[in-house]
């Protein structure tokens, strides 16, 4: 599938598709989807998998382009079977002054990747990488990302978050790298990730990978459980254990859900994080 959007049309309404798994038998796709945003042109594109297929393996990949001065707000729903594995691949190609924002919601999938490649290939791009991962039960999530510098004044943001309940876990491996022309860059990571249960488990590894000398990086990553301090404190406020740690844990994600521009959106997103509180946040 290939989705062209000419120079200078701005499209209020988000695009969406929509990949559904289904039945019973066993079953592998590999889709390729092609964005092309034209100069000056903006979009919103929802990237939504879902549905409630026993064996099911998908393997798909997403080829965006940005023109000069084009946006392109992206968000990605994994919502499948948790009987089910979905493979992702990202690869977006930035020209000048271009703004990529990125935010992945995901909660479904027995094992769930996401793999991302980012060339920043015009002065003044700005790319912007997010994601927020639930996971429970045997769930495996995990995100390898890299963000490629290779011109001068280039702004990336890398920020991801997961939760994990039950013997989940999950893998971080962010990565970015400056080439040695690329004098000027801003560009930081930040990996927080929230252990629910002892038997979770998280893998954290962001990089930087530096060959100018004139440039502004920083990453940090951070894994633990809920605070018990804040937790003693809330409830000390007249709140019961379930209710002060659901509202630590929606505080924990409240920055990520809260940058999804799209109102709509947002509410369906914010509607599926607290079905997800409710049936995996225990006392």
């Amino acid at each position: 599938m290939s989705i062209v959007i000419e120079p200078g049309i701005d499209l209020e309404t988000p695009i969406r598709t929509l990949f559904i798994s289904s039945g019973k038998e066993p079953i592998m796709t590999s889709p390729r989807v092609y964005v092309d945003l034209g100069e000056s042109s903006s979009a919103t594109f929802v990237e939504h998998h879902a549905g409630n297929s026993e064996s099911f393996f998908q393997n798909g990949s997403i080829f965006i382009s940005l023109e000069d001065s084009a946006q392109l707000d992206h968000i990605r729903i994994q919502s499948n079977s948790k009987k089910t594995a979905n493979m992702g691949n990202l690869y977006i190609e930035q020209n000048c002054n271009s703004r990529y924002t990125f935010f992945q919601f995901a909660q479904g999938a027995e094992l769930g990747r996401l793999n991302i490649h980012t060339d920043l290939k015009g002065e003044g791009a700005d790319c912007s990488l997010n994601g927020l991962a639930l996971s429970s039960g045997n769930q495996h999530l995990d995100n390898h990302v890299i963000t490629d510098h290779q011109v001068p004044r280039c702004t990336s943001t890398q920020n991801f978050k997961t939760v994990l309940q039950d013997n989940s876990s999950g893998v971080f491996n962010g990565r970015t790298i400056v080439r040695k022309d690329a004098q000027k860059t801003d560009s930081s990571q930040s990996n927080k990730n929230l252990l629910l249960s002892k038997s979770a488990l998280m893998n954290s590894n962001p990089q930087l990978e530096i060959y100018a000398d004139d440039v502004k990086c920083a990453h940090g990553s951070t894994t633990g459980a809920l605070d018990k301090d804040a937790l003693f404190y809330i409830r000390s406020r007249g709140l019961d254990v379930l209710a002060a740690k659901t509202l630590l844990i929606r505080g924990f994600a409240a920055e990520l859900l809260e940058s999804v521009n799209h109102d709509s959106i947002r509410y369906f997103l914010n509607d599926c994080f607290d079905n997800w509180l409710s049936e995996n946040t225990v006392s």
